[in-house]
């Protein structure tokens, strides 16, 4: 099993690629994995490994959510040296169809986005492919809209998308990732601070000098799932 970071280097507007085969038992999405703990934050490259349900991003702190993928190619191995047969089942997972739906009750604009990068799965192999799930510039679009509704509920829908060895164009089942984004609902003031946080921004008066309490270590991701202290967060740094 293995694992990589395919952050992607450029997005674009959704252009359907033709052709591609929805064999779902063969090349599948099983679930998000939760990275390591801090610092290290490893990737996960283990079936069993912790997988999480739904996100949550805080777009005071970041504007883009990073998933980390446990992507299974369940053909079977083709090659035979004796008979001079190569192998024809890998998968080169060439990117992403990104949709997005919408809370209903905070609407905001979210075009379809067609991720890029490239990545090898062995045929009967898994890896887990790190993909920003939410770009910058989606991310920047709820940012501008949420202020008005203080928290939003969407949902990502994630298609990988490559070709076999062989040539054959595949494309995993819609997976389905539920994201609430919120305006500073991560950062929190610890216990025995004097800095009851304010709304929409919980920490803007944090105590920055103060040092009595141990901060701890920075979040994976800033901003994404985990809460962070106020002293490790704008204005404090």
């Amino acid at each position: 099993m293995k694992a990589s970071l395919s952050l992607p280097l450029a997005v674009g507007l959704l252009t359907f690629g033709a052709g591609c085969m929805d064999n779902w038992q063969s090349f599948f999405v099983r679930d998000n994995k939760r990275l390591g703990e801090a610092p290290g934050c490893e990737i996960p490259t283990d079936p069993n490994a912790t997988g999480l349900l739904s996100g949550v991003l805080d777009v005071s702190i970041r504007h883009s959510y990073a998933a980390y993928l446990f992507t299974e190619n369940a053909m079977i191995a083709r090659a035979d040296p004796g008979r001079g047969i190569a192998e024809s089942n890998g998968i080169f997972v060439r990117g992403a169809y990104l949709n997005f739906e919408p809370d209903p009750l905070c609407p905001v604009m979210m075009p379809a986005i067609e991720a890029r990068f490239s990545n090898f799965i062995d045929p009967g192999g898994s890896r887990t492919i790190g993909i920003g799930i939410v770009p910058d510039s989606i991310g920047r679009a709820i940012a501008d809209t949420i202020a008005g509704c203080g928290r939003m509920d969407i949902t990502v829908t994630v298609e990988l998308f490559g070709q076999t060895q062989a040539g054959i164009d595949m494309k995993t089942q819609p997976f389905d990732y539920p994201i609430t984004v919120c305006d500073g609902c991560l950062v929190y003031c610890p216990i025995g601070m004097t800095c009851p946080p304010p709304e929409p921004h919980p920490g803007t008066d944090c105590d920055c000098d103060d040092t009595e309490v141990d901060t701890g270590e920075l979040p994976c991701h800033s901003g994404q799932d985990d809460p962070i202290d106020c002293r490790l967060v704008p204005p404090c740094t």
